[in-house]
């Protein structure tokens, strides 16, 4: 049996491919994201939600399969006789591994069936510190990945309790860090995703001479070996020994070698005074993220660190415990 128009094998393939590559050039960075129909011709996605987008010609060695929610793909494949086409079967393609035209044959794709369920959100969130298993949806070929580091803990105050009564602050936790990044995936696979808890509070002390308790590190948050992003360090309590003292030493904020990258603020120094009240440092902001802890004065607390990955402020005086720091947070988008 001829097709009814046994037009050349060139023209009638030319506005087909054409077509097939405006379809294809360029929206591959959109749809691979997204939980949508579409299918691969040659590896390249094309969305296919509407019928609009068809036929698609393919000859001799291009390929195609399902990229996905597509159940199957019709397709009515047509010997090469010369200058004309011969219908020669209808097939239904079903595989996501390409498959390739045979050779002397040529592949009209009629249609795609839609599967019966697809992933109906687009992004994932986890917000409380521990560790998750996440598994790519079936639809997902990339995924981008937003995550933030816990802040560092602020770091305690010291009261020395004799004559002359040297005072000294904590130093202000850490930012935890910011990065994100897209990543190609294959469907199926699991990551572990770690939230990164903030560090903990230094403890104040008091006593003939000494140190304020140091505040914790800040977690680090990851997802899997994709992305990793280093806590926020805790702030060093304060010194205070004979006449004199020295204030608590801000920590560090957290990093990453992540595409896109915000790293945690650095937490401010304490500060120390003889028989009086001192200022203590202020926890530095997470990178992209939530504010460090204030500073506080007189018989005061450390201030906490803002979610996420705030780092938490210094203590000072007899309750100067510091704060504890901001926990972390990570986004799995597709």
């Amino acid at each position: 049996m001829k097709a009814k128009n046994s037009t050349s094998f060139s023209k009638l393939l030319t506005l087909p491919i054409i077509a097939l590559t405006l379809l294809t050039s360029g929206w591959a960075d959109n749809l691979q994201g997204q939980c949508k129909p579409s299918i691969k011709i040659d590896g390249k996605i094309s969305l296919v939600d509407g019928v609009q987008h068809f036929p698609f010609w393919l000859h001799s060695g291009q390929t195609l399969a399902i990229a996905s929610s597509v159940h199957s793909i019709s397709v009515i494949e047509f010997d090469q006789v010369g200058a004309s086409l011969e219908f020669a079967n209808v097939l239904s393609i079903t595989s996501t591994t390409p498959v390739a035209v045979p050779s002397g044959k040529v592949w009209k794709v009629e249609s795609a069936l839609r599967a019966s369920t697809s992933s109906t959100y687009t992004s994932m969130t986890f917000q409380n510190t521990g560790t998750y298993t996440f598994v790519v949806p079936g639809c997902a070929e990339q995924i981008c990945i937003e995550a933030w580091s816990g802040g560092g803990g602020g770091g305690g105050g010291y009261y020395r309790n004799t004559s002359p009564y040297p005072i000294a602050a904590g130093g202000g936790g850490g930012g935890g860090g910011y990065g994100s990044e897209c990543f190609t995936v294959t469907p199926g696979d699991t990551y572990t995703v770690t939230v990164g808890a903030g560090g903990a509070a230094g403890n104040n002390q008091q006593g003939g001479g000494g140190s304020g308790g140091a505040g914790t590190n800040g977690g680090q948050s990851s997802v899997g070996t994709l992305l990793v992003v280093t806590g926020g360090q805790g702030g060093t309590g304060g010194t205070a020994s004979g006449s004199s003292g020295t204030g608590g030493t801000g920590g560090t904020g957290g990093t990453t070698t992540a595409l896109n990258m915000a790293p945690g603020a650095v937490g401010l120094n304490g500060t120390w005074l003889l028989n009086n009240w001192p200022p203590s440092g202020a926890g530095g902001a997470g990178g992209n993220g939530g504010a460090g802890g204030g500073s506080v004065t007189g018989n005061g607390t450390g201030l906490p660190g803002s979610s996420p990955g705030g780092g938490g402020g210094g203590g000072a005086y007899l309750s100067g415990s510091g704060g504890k720091g901001g926990d972390g947070k990570v986004i799995i988008s597709w």
